[in-house]
């Protein structure tokens, strides 16, 4: 006997009794993306649709204000809020960016009018007593440098070695300990190798972070090497290309006072 609509109800032939059935509907989905039991288009469909027609938010604003979204804390907010949210929290990151992007031309700005000022220092100084004493001075002042060494290997120019000892020669053992920096042309920032430290503090202990300019001339070349006690003055991920022109001021402000070879 066929009960009211969703029900049935056949005999057990074994022992007589009535087994309930109940006719549920099954949602499945046609090739076209469409439930076979309602068919009502699916999710798939309409988020396509949706994709396709930007505008239909649009003509109708009251869907969109109807629709709920639920909230990672569990509570209901309309896609209304939630687009609005997700707009606020892109432009803080847009600005946050912004502002880092301000204050690294800031920085870049700063540092480019430091080493404007080096380089007139540098190019005012008579003899290369004074351009070396003056490029320590200015490092210190302008770039908080707690130490400053400078190796030319070569011999000066027009006098004596004994008053310009940043003048080691072309033969110093030291070179091989830069060898690598002088090889690649480009700065390196740090921490020295323990030959390097000793190359230029000789016993003295030092620690904290380092730049290493390669110097490069005519038939010659050298390094200005910049240290600080702060391990992080001069971090390896720093860039340096800024630090690189300030190594071709100085590598050209010292060229006229390096000797040259008798066949250069």
């Amino acid at each position: 006997m066929v009960g009211c609509g969703t029900r049935t109800g056949v005999y057990d032939g074994s022992r007589g009794a009535r087994v309930q059935r109940y006719n549920r509907p099954m949602k499945l989905q046609n090739e076209d993306g469409v439930t076979a039991a309602t068919g009502e288009p699916s999710a798939v469909i309409v988020a396509e649709y949706l994709r396709a027609h930007p505008d239909f938010f649009t003509v109708y604003p009251d869907v969109l204000r109807d629709i709920e979204i639920t909230h990672v804390t569990g509570d209901a907010v309309s896609l209304v809020e939630r687009q609005i949210s997700a707009l606020r929290d892109e432009n803080e990151r847009m600005k946050t960016r912004f502002d880092d992007l301000v204050a690294f031309a800031s920085t870049n700005e700063q540092l480019i009018k430091r080493i404007h000022r080096l380089a007139l220092a540098l190019m005012q100084a008579a003899g290369p007593q004074a351009i070396f004493a003056t490029l320590g001075d200015r490092l210190a002042q302008e770039f908080h440098a707690d130490n400053v060494r400078t190796l030319i290997f070569a011999s000066p120019s027009f006098v004596e070695s004994a008053e310009v000892p940043e003048f080691v020669g072309g033969d110093c053992p030291e070179r091989a300990s830069f060898a690598a920096v002088l090889k690649s042309g480009l700065p390196h920032c740090g921490t020295l190798t323990e030959s390097q430290i000793r190359s230029l503090f000789g016993s003295e202990t030092q620690s904290g972070s380092a730049v290493v300019l390669p110097l490069s001339g005519k038939d010659w070349d050298g390094v200005l090497v910049i240290s600080s006690h702060d391990n992080a003055r001069f971090d390896e991920n720093m860039g340096t290309e800024f630090l690189a022109n300030l190594g071709d001021i100085v590598a050209l402000i010292v060229d006229p006072w390096v000797a040259r070879s008798h066949n250069g």
